[in-house]
């Protein structure tokens, strides 16, 4: 029997013959091996749901409780390996979001995917530094199955591998989605591999730590990230200035590392030693700029160690080979050169002799082989498909007019024109419905164009200044269309005679004058219609041409490298008007602030490689699509970056949406193309990555029947008013002092108490101990001794605890410093009675000032689980006086509306479609006993 699929869609046999990518990544399949239910999908159906998100009150993650129920193989890691290696990742994410949860006011948790990329790096580290030889022979163990399993044909021979050697394995890559936390991600690692190297030495560091990246742009970007995690020795690279102090972060553009000195660039050799070097999208295809870079790279991490970061290595090594495709190459220039072939076969033992690779030339082929370097050292793979999966993210339409459609001018206008009335849309929603959207953090749209095409006869910029200079100045035809849009009456096809927006307006109700009068007002920044576009020459910011319509405030920004050549050409065209303003300022860094009156932005692709904003709802693409897979994947990915409700970072579904709010066309990224050509290679890109275009998909909304029991069923509900915040709610009615049980409660609940037993911590933190054989029973108890909690930073114990207060939203709570020292030193009437704390009475001796310090971190945790102990306890205590019962309705928030199917617009979906469109029926009918013999079987296919 066929074996069910796990995407919900028909099962497709592939007929491509050449091996994705995603079968590549050797690395990844050997850490899956760690863990039962090996992979990704495996481990997501265990850890995947959101009560998993967060830390357990003993100090490890809610997900290594999930794991340490046999979900590891233990032949490969143990519990205590498990334990130690959580409590690293609890302890670095803590450290890099502290500053974060205070900056947000919120708690930043890791998702799963997170959790298992500092996992699958934890494991990998600790072999790597501990266990090298047996990590070198599980990886060849490894590969020698994948090679096995593609072995089977001439074909294969480029799917194929050779074996792993020691020089391979001081590189790590995480093929990581735009939007999925990156440089979270590269923050951990840095604490991470410090943790290994320093191996409780903390004052030894690698000669350098260097953070390249694309530009110097994001350079500065990834200053500000350090800052806020925490981080307090970084600073931008300068070669004119001395080396800075050990274990400084220096952040540098790969555009300055050269081979030789420069002006503005630095020779790599000035790098070599043993480094720790993070790149974030540092590659660069299959070229010769690729190879340049390679063998720099190689350079930079030969003694030394390296992390990369990309959301792009499925198109960075469309074009590249495995090793033995690139010494074939070699091989054969070497024969081209002496022998004036490149017939290799032809050639005799002799001169196969001559042409015989040196040491450093395959050093070099496993430098170039882009392809195999990158399967052999993706660590973990969470690409933009997996991403979207699991609803993260925006969903996309893709807008595509018919190519012959886009060949005529005025129906070029029309589809402009729809575009704008869709954007529009997405801006009079959010405009309408701004405070219940505060829920779901949905920002303000924002219409962002992107190429590079900005001068000369095919200027695709300009093409769009002049149709937004037409729209200005032809509103009668503008409003004839919007007539037709929203009526369903214009004939916009894309290849398969469809119109491509019908039904995309249907939250727009008022009529053509209205909307467009409205239009002008939210988008272009003026009530006065027949006003020309202007185009305004800011000579005081660096590419900058600003947008408006008479003397209104800027609607619109343009942002380029050659500014002065399109402000020329604007010059020549009578369109629109142009003007200089030699004392305007940079607009561009206001484009996320709240109250940003900027709706477009029109910009070079530079957005690709980095530029962060969640406002993009409506994309425009320029000139892009041919031959540029990586950025094309990167702009998709800053489009549907999302925060989602309570900062999930993920969509909502059709059955959490309130009704009225059109939320699904707020939380959908619109795009289209000046060029239809552009936007089918787009589609095509999108495709290969697996992702299927929204415009190809089937929605069914399956409403479902309520089924409620003649004796209504009962629950316990809080009275409403008495909700945290609400107006009789304990946030508003009890302002406790830490750790003083209120006299209303005093006599009705017990004292809290916390227990906190640190046997098995002290094992998986200490490698060294053979472990404590003493049995549970005749553990430990002890007490701190308040001789040495008066040694104690009780700034730090109370700046700490504040955050923790701030951190879960415990705004009643008082905490005051003296009370918290006298809690501390045994001052109150319930003295140490507080806590039980079981631990080894060694390691509660005094040898050196360190060991004050792990009892004051000991205390700490007592403090955090008491604090949480005493908050809920109160708040329980109030809040369970005001639960009433009542029955569970048809309408229960909790009773499931709606089944919401999305089916591939494939034979196959056409015909499951059909097959649930019958069992609906059914359901209508009220004929259950048919329904329950319904099958989603057809022809020996499954479908979820």
């Amino acid at each position: 029997m066929a074996k069910k699929p796990t995407t919900g869609k028909a099962v497709k046999k592939e007929t491509n013959s050449k091996l994705s990518f995603h079968k590549q990544l050797v690395l990844n399949r050997f850490m899956f091996h760690f863990f039962k239910d090996g992979t990704l999908q495996g481990l997501k159906n265990r850890l995947g749901e959101d009560r998993f998100e967060g830390i357990h009150e003993d100090g490890q993650s809610l997900f290594f409780h999930e794991l340490s129920n046999y979900l590891f193989e233990v032949d490969l890691i143990d519990l205590d390996e498990l334990r130690r290696y959580d409590l690293n990742i609890v302890q670095h994410w803590q450290q890099i979001t502290e500053h974060r949860n205070r900056k947000e006011d919120t708690v930043l948790n890791m998702k799963y995917f997170q959790y298992l990329s500092l996992l699958f790096t934890e494991i990998y580290l600790d072999w790597y530094f501990n266990r090298k030889q047996q990590l070198l022979d599980g990886l060849n163990n490894e590969l020698a199955a994948y090679n096995a399993e593609n072995d089977k044909t001439a074909k294969d021979r480029a799917n194929q591998f050779k074996s792993y050697v020691l020089d391979d394995l001081n590189k790590l890559a995480y093929w990581n989605a735009t939007g999925s936390g990156k440089t979270l991600l590269l923050h951990v690692n840095i604490l991470q591999y410090l943790h290994y190297f320093q191996n409780g030495n903390s004052h030894h560091y690698p000669d350098k730590i260097i953070l390249l990246t694309p530009d110097e742009r994001l350079s500065k970007q990834h200053l500000d990230e350090l800052e806020n995690s925490g981080f307090t020795q970084y600073q931008l690279f300068d070669k004119s200035k001395s080396a800075p102090f050990k274990g400084t972060i220096e952040v540098i553009d790969i555009n300055k590392l050269a081979d030789e000195m420069g002006d503005k660039t630095v020779a790599v050799e000035a790098f070599e030693g043993n480094n720790l070097v993070l790149i974030d999208e540092g590659h660069k295809g299959t070229g010769s700029a690729a190879g340049a870079w390679m063998r720099r790279r190689d350079k930079l991490t030969r003694d030394g160690f390296a992390f990369e970061y990309s959301a792009t290595f499925g198109q960075a090594v469309a074009g590249g080979n495995n090793v033995e495709a690139v010494e074939t190459e070699i091989q054969k220039k070497k024969a081209k050169l002496l022998f004036e072939t490149t017939a290799l076969g032809k050639l005799s033992e002799e001169q196969l002799a001559q042409i015989a690779l040196t040491s450093e030339e395959q050093r070099d082929a496993r430098i170039q082989a882009t392809r195999e370097v990158y399967g052999k050292s993706i660590l973990f793979d969470y690409s933009y498909k997996f991403f979207y999966e699991d609803g993260y993210g925006k969903e996309s339409l893709i807008l595509n007019l018919n190519p012959e459609e886009d060949k005529k001018d005025e129906r070029r206008y029309e589809y402009f024109t729809a575009c704008l009335l869709s954007f529009y849309q997405q801006q009079y929603l959010f405009n309408k419905n701004k405070e219940k959207l505060n829920e779901f953090n949905i920002e303000k749209p924002l219409w962002v164009f992107v190429g590079n095409t900005v001068s000369g006869e095919d200027s695709d910029i300009h093409a769009v200044l002049r149709f937004l200079a037409w729209f200005l100045n032809h509103e009668s035809q503008a409003k004839s269309w919007i007539k037709d849009l929203i009526e369903n009456k214009a004939r916009i096809l894309d290849t398969k005679e469809r119109n491509i927006f019908e039904n995309r307006f249907t939250a727009l109700m008022n009529g053509p004058e209205d909307i467009y009068a409205d239009i002008l007002s939210r988008l272009f920044n003026t009530t006065h219609s027949g006003q020309r576009l202007r185009v305004l020459n800011l000579i005081g910011s660096k590419g900058e041409l600003a947008l408006q319509v008479g003397e209104a405030e800027p609607f619109g920004l343009i942002n380029i490298g050659d500014a002065p050549s399109l402000y020329k050409m604007c010059e020549e065209d009578t369109t629109f008007d142009y003007q200089r303003d030699d004392f305007a300022k940079s607009l561009f860094h206001t484009l996320n602030d709240k109250d940003s009156q900027l709706h477009i932005l029109i910009g070079s692709r530079k957005f690709t490689e980095g530029w962060s904003s969640w406002r993009v709802s409506t994309m425009g693409l320029l000139n892009m699509g041919r031959g540029e897979g990586s950025q094309i994947i990167q702009l998709f990915g800053r489009g549907v970056r999302l925060k989602g409700r309570n900062y999930s970072l993920k969509r909502s579904t059709p059955g959490e949406r309130p009704k009225g709010l059109h939320l699904e066309k707020l939380e959908t990224l619109n795009v289209f193309g000046v060029r239809a050509d552009y936007m089918a290679t787009f589609k095509q890109y999108l495709e290969d990555e697996g992702i299927t275009p929204s415009d190809e998909i089937l929605e069914l909304n399956f409403e479902t029947r309520p089924n409620m029991p003649a004796t209504r069923l009962k629950t316990l509900k809080l009275k409403d008013g008495y909700k945290d915040n609400q107006r009789l709610g304990f946030k508003r009615v009890y302002f406790p002092e830490l750790y003083e049980v209120p006299a209303d409660f005093q006599g009705k609940i017990k004292q809290p108490h916390i227990k906190l037993d640190l046997y098995p911590k002290l094992e998986s933190i200490d490698t060294s101990r053979k472990g404590d054989n003493t049995p549970v029973n005749v553990r430990n108890e002890a007490k701190l001794d308040y001789k040495i909690i008066s040694a104690f930073d009780f700034d730090r114990l109370y700046l700490a605890i504040q955050n923790y207060k701030l951190q879960r939203g415990w705004s009643n709570l008082r905490v005051d410093k003296q009370r918290l020292i006298d809690f501390c030193t045994g001052k109150t009437k319930i003295g140490n009675s507080w806590y039980t704390l079981l631990i080894p009475a060694s390691e509660l001796e005094i040898k050196q000032y360190a060991d004050i310090a792990k009892q004051e971190d000991i205390m700490l945790r007592l403090l955090t689980d008491y604090t949480d102990r005493f908050y809920n306890t109160l708040k329980n205590a109030y809040e369970g006086q005001f639960y009433e019962v009542t029955q569970v309705k048809e309408d229960d928030p909790g009773m499931i509306k709606m089944y919401h199917f999305e089916i591939e617009e494939t034979d196959d979906g056409l015909a499951y479609a059909s097959r649930l469109e019958q069992l609906q029926q059914l359901v209508i009918d009220g004929e259950i006993g048919k329904a329950k013999s319904w099958s989603g079987i057809r022809d020996g296919c499954y479908y979820l």
